[in-house]
């Protein structure tokens, strides 16, 4: 392989890496909320910060995804039987 393919070939496969991380972030990324509901759920984030605090696998991806699953499920809204 001549440079030029090379650097192609590199540039080529960090342009798709690039991408796909851009559109794991976007996908990621917390929903709009009000300022009590923010608030709110934002509590409930720490709360499981708390619980998973040794757990390896607790991320801030887990984090907005907990914040994400808040806002659409309307924790502590709804009543447990």
């Amino acid at each position: 392989m001549d440079t030029k393919a090379i650097v192609m070939f590199v540039a080529g496969v960090t342009l798709l890496l690039f991408i796909i991380g851009i559109g794991a972030w976007i996908m990621t990324a917390p929903l709009e909320a009000g300022e009590v509901e923010a608030k709110r759920c934002n509590e409930y984030v720490r709360e499981l910060d708390m619980l998973n605090k040794y757990k390896w696998f607790w991320t801030p991806y887990h984090q907005r995804m907990a914040f994400n699953d808040c806002l659409t499920r309307n924790l502590g809204d709804t009543v447990q039987p």
